[in-house]
């Protein structure tokens, strides 16, 4: 009996030393570890029923032959579930499954193994009884936990569906983050204020759920400004397009837009366009555009305007200074001319009524371009016959005037005067 019993202790110790080495050492025995224990433990109770002969009942060896078959069996489905959960849907298709799904599968396989092998090993057992309280249990636990159930089988249809991932960028009805987890019961958003925002699987099924990220990071950032009516909406359109460059985060290409959405009372409201790099950091460049914004258009003397109103009343005119009509009541109008497209866009040049503006390719003009199809002396603008008036100083390619060719013309609030590719405006306080 001693000897039994030291025979058989001996033989489990070597054997869980042997398969503890190699659990340390094979990937494939650390996966197989817990089948193999309970298999050195049956191994050390046949030993024990080797060399004690008379303690070998019927039963005892049919219990083993059960064991043995169930452990065999039990081996070969973890290897299969290895390479089914580890290798085929996560190695090679790419799905990320909730942790929970495999083991939840396998113990269930587990249990419906044993009760078939039990069936083999003892064919007068009625395992009926058996599955019938099973089947009870497992009703029972369900409507328990049915929210964590729900929240289960939410979290699987989202590892297939991958209607979001890990480091995407999501918003869930008024809460956006970025994805730092998705378990099988709750899905983990790390929020601007690097909180830890835990939403449950159920919910996001239920909720809509904007992906920043698909398909693709890039997104349009819009901002909004109101100006005064009376600023020609080319020139904000380029001020605001400039405001654009060297902002850290702002792309390129997409080139951004100006859209004027609305005429309100006394104000335009214009919206700027801009595509980012990571929707992450809108607020941050939202802000640096309107820091950038407000500078820019306050050089420019356009004032923003806020949602005010405003009552002007026109002072009456004097009947005598009615009646003081004539030239002497018509003097220059103040203009100036402003380029909006070509190599110099955005300068502006003041009218001078007593000294007509030049404009060519000589740097002795008033206006010197770099327009490969401008003359030396190409045009004059000055105020004659009452009115600003341009003239054509005899050019090689000539000047348009909205379009049409022309030598000499009346010059009317925001005409365009073509020269090549370089087109300018020309402004009056008066419209």
């Amino acid at each position: 009996m001693t000897l039994a019993v030291l025979g058989s202790a001996g033989a489990l110790a070597l054997l869980v030393v042997l398969i503890s080495t190699l659990q340390r050492r094979l990937f494939l025995i650390r996966q197989v570890a817990f089948p193999l224990y309970v298999a050195a433990v049956i191994a050390a109770v046949w030993v024990f029923t080797l060399l004690q002969p008379t303690f070998r009942p019927v039963a005892m060896a049919r219990v083993l032959h059960w064991m043995l078959l169930l452990l065999g069996l039990v081996t070969v489905l973890r290897l299969l579930g290895l390479y089914l959960f580890d290798i085929h849907l996560t190695a090679r298709r790419g799905l990320r499954l909730p942790p929970l799904l495999p083991a939840v599968t396998m113990a269930f396989v587990y249990l419906l193994t044993s009760l078939v092998s039990l069936r083999l090993s003892f064919p007068q057992l009625n395992v009926t009884p058996l599955i019938a309280t099973s089947a009870v249990t497992s009703l029972v636990l369900g409507l328990a936990l049915q929210p964590i159930l729900g929240n289960f089988f939410a979290g699987l249809v989202i590892s297939i569906e991958k209607p979001f991932r890990i480091n995407d960028w999501i918003r869930v009805g008024d809460q956006e983050g970025r994805v730092v987890s998705i378990t099988w019961r709750t899905t983990h958003l790390r929020t601007r204020d690097n909180d830890n925002l835990v939403i449950p699987n159920g919910k996001l099924a239920d909720e809509r759920v904007l992906n920043y990220y698909y398909p693709h990071p890039m997104h349009m950032e819009r901002i909004k400004v109101s100006l005064d009516s009376d600023t020609p909406p080319y020139r904000v359109r380029q001020v605001l397009i400039d405001c654009c460059t060297d902002i850290q985060g702002v792309l390129d290409k997409p080139s951004p837009e100006v859209h004027a959405l609305a005429f309100d009372p006394s104000a335009i409201t214009y919206e700027l366009r801009v595509w980012i790099e990571d929707v992450a950091h809108n607020s941050r460049i939202g802000s640096d555009l309107r820091y950038r914004m407000w500078e820019e258009l306050k050089k420019q003397g356009m004032a923003i305007r806020y949602p005010t109103q405003t009552v002007e009343l026109a002072p009456r005119r004097r009947q005598g200074a009615a009646r003081e009509g004539g030239a002497a009541a018509e003097g220059p109008r103040p203009a100036r001319l402003y380029v909006a497209e070509g190599a110099e866009r955005g300068h502006t040049l003041a009218l001078d009524a007593g000294a007509p503006l030049t404009v060519g390719r000589s740097r002795s003009c008033t206006l010197a371009l770099t327009e490969p199809n401008a003359s030396k002396e190409h045009l004059k603008i000055g105020w004659e016959d009452d009115a600003w008036t341009l003239t054509d100083l005899d050019s090689s390619f000539g000047t348009q005037v909205n379009g049409q060719p022309a030598t000499r013309a009346a010059l009317q609030p925001l005409d365009r005067i073509a020269i090549g590719n370089t087109v300018m405006i020309f402004e009056t306080d008066v419209h």
